[in-house]
């Protein structure tokens, strides 16, 4: 009995406006993943991260949308299917949007992230410059590694990680294909064991366009200096704004 009232006063929350738009259509979804979780664990001894799950959820919501309400416009996503705008996180998970600033094999790389929650509210941003790397996936692979060692001296423990470069989750899903880049990818396998949850996303250029912001500061304004900072740059505070909203209507 406890069950069913329980779901039932997940589906009400259906109709309240207090909760984004995004996750109230998700909620039957969620509900299905919660249950098929379940059954993994009693009848196949095995669970699957709940986080995934989850992620997957709320795809086939935006697909069961697209299909039925078609409220979503085309444009909005790109050549890949890559998300064109930023989306938030589920409750309880952390969204980070990564992106280094690679030119030349001669050039210092600028890197940065921006880490933001559920609300869209920024909780950490941070930029470096790196040092002259042969290609453009090894800066992007090298700015994970920094990224993921800092969430996790941040305390941060369910996350997701958005780049717009889509070679990097593909070469974290399989490194043996890469044996060229090794080295990084078994750090960041073993860094990614520390944490509950991590989940790779690739995002359009346009729904990482912060995080490319912050890195291209580096060498566009001479920005040499690192820093991690509380909340996001003052510079982009009115885009941050927009990204933010646009995941409450």
């Amino acid at each position: 009995m406890y069950l069913v009232e329980l779901m039932s006063a997940y589906l009400r929350m259906m109709s309240s406006d207090s909760i984004p738009e995004r996750q109230r259509r998700s909620i039957p979804w969620i509900l299905w993943a919660i249950w098929k979780n379940r059954n993994l664990i009693l009848y196949a001894d095995t669970q699957e991260s709940l986080i995934f799950h989850i992620q997957q959820a709320f795809e086939e919501t935006r697909l069961w949308n697209d299909v039925n309400l078609r409220q979503e416009p085309v444009d909005n996503l790109g050549l890949n299917g890559e998300k064109k705008r930023w989306e938030a996180p589920f409750f309880g998970v952390v969204k980070c949007n990564l992106h280094s600033n690679w030119r030349n094999d001669k050039l210092h790389c600028g890197v940065a992230y921006i880490i933001r929650n559920h609300q869209g509210n920024v909780l950490h941003h941070a930029r470096d410059a790196i040092t002259s790397s042969p290609n453009g996936l090894t800066p992007e692979l090298r700015c994970l590694i920094w990224t993921l060692r800092s969430m996790k001296d941040l305390g941060y423990t369910e996350i997701m990680i958005g780049s717009d470069f889509k070679d990097v989750g593909e070469a974290v899903k399989r490194p043996n294909d890469l044996p060229l880049f090794g080295i990084f990818l078994r750090e960041i396998q073993e860094l990614c064991l520390m944490f509950q949850s991590v989940v790779f996303e690739t995002k359009s250029i346009l729904s990482n366009q912060i995080a490319r912001e912050i890195a291209r500061s580096v060498l566009c304004d001479s920005r040499f200096n690192s820093y991690l900072a509380l909340g996001g740059p003052v510079w982009l505070h009115q885009r941050i704004l927009r990204e933010a909203s646009s995941n409450c209507s």
